[in-house]
């Protein structure tokens, strides 16, 4: 709840970075360019790193009935996903040039596996 903007709510996470990183003038660039770079990357994590994460750890930990051909989709692809930020990450520093929301979203997930699926 943003108190400064009249009680202002903001949900999801990705927006909630989005809505912080332009009220503060940090964590993402302001030419377009640059800021088009942090959402591709933000992106990546909404759609791919997060999703994907939650459905292989859904059907390998929490659902009573193992379903192998479940399981080693959503492991496979996150594998896949973590190559990606691999390479991506094995040429720059960051994710998107400077760090950025981009790198606040990915962490997470991937600190808690310590990069495996």
């Amino acid at each position: 709840m943003d108190r400064e903007a009249g009680d202002f709510a903001v949900f999801e996470s990705g927006a909630i970075l989005v809505y912080l990183a332009e009220k503060t003038g940090r964590l993402m660039p302001a030419d377009p360019r640059g800021r088009s770079l942090v959402m591709q990357w933000l992106m990546f994590q909404m759609a791919g790193i997060g999703p994907m994460m939650g459905q292989a750890n859904v059907f390998f930990r929490y659902l009573p009935e193992k379903i192998p051909l479940a399981i080693d989709r959503y492991q496979g692809e996150v594998r896949r996903l973590f190559g990606v930020l691999d390479t991506r990450l094995a040429e720059h520093e960051y994710l998107a040039g400077d760090y950025s929301i981009a790198d606040i979203a990915n962490w997470p997930g991937c600190a808690r596996t310590g990069g495996r699926a």
